[in-house]
């Protein structure tokens, strides 16, 4: 179950849960162009996305991955009615689809709902600003590690169902430099991989090699995840 969602009295929003539609995302599907429309957000159950900024040469950059603990679409919260980002699906998996017109009627409620998806946009702002500052200050060999770790994170198992092609484009690095960080991480022995897979082999050598920023984004979800488990105040 998405982790908002959960944290939420369902009594209290009938009419929203009513209107929430289970969907199948593929690997790669675009769920939001850039400067488009947003018509539906998103409260990933298995799947994970990826907001991904687009530069004017064409070149892309991961904002940061949402996973079960938030939503796309959280502009809609804040006002606005479009994404400035594309978001992509990047694990396969399900969410739970909702009318944004139906969020903004529930949002008017300053109820539970809205005190969530506050706490929600603390932690992303501060994920967001860590990881605009990791792509720019740290290697792509720390970069990767520290998002396979967090990838690992969000599946719950250590094989990963991802291509170079689609983590270069993530990381916004060439696909040569992922190939050539990846064949270093498989030789000193922590990860393994075939086509469209990736092993993690040892998850403590992988931590070493990662930046601090994976264990500082770690905490905040963490965080995050006690947050949205306490009961909600009356």
């Amino acid at each position: 179950m998405n982790r908002i969602l959960a944290a939420i009295n369902e009594a209290d929003y009938q009419s929203l849960f009513s209107q929430l539609e289970r969907v199948s995302l593929s690997q790669g599907q675009v769920l939001y162009e850039a400067e488009s429309p947003i018509d539906y957000v998103y409260f990933p159950v298995t799947a994970v996305l990826s907001m991904l900024s687009t530069m004017a040469d064409g070149r892309t950059v991961e904002v940061g991955p949402v996973g079960d603990e938030g939503l796309v679409g959280l502009r809609i919260f804040l006002g606005s009615d479009t994404s400035p980002d594309q978001v992509i699906v990047h694990v396969a998996g399900e969410a739970m689809r909702l009318r944004a017109s139906a969020l903004k009627l529930a949002i008017n409620d300053l109820g539970t709902l809205t005190r969530k998806l506050m706490r929600y946009t603390q932690m992303l702002l501060a994920m967001t600003a860590r990881s605009g500052a990791c792509n720019k200050l740290h290697s792509t060999e720390q970069q990767l590690a520290r998002w396979l770790l967090t990838m690992s994170d969000y599946v719950g198992n250590e094989e990963l169902a991802l291509t170079h092609d689609l983590i270069a484009l993530t990381l916004g690095v060439r696909r040569a430099g992922v190939t050539e960080a990846a064949n270093g991480f498989r030789n000193r022995g922590v990860i393994d991989y075939r086509r469209g897979h990736i092993q993690i082999v040892d998850r403590g050598g992988l931590e070493a090699m990662a930046c601090e920023c994976y264990q500082l984004v770690k905490k905040e979800y963490d965080q995050l995840h006690a947050d949205l488990s306490r009961p909600a105040k009356v």
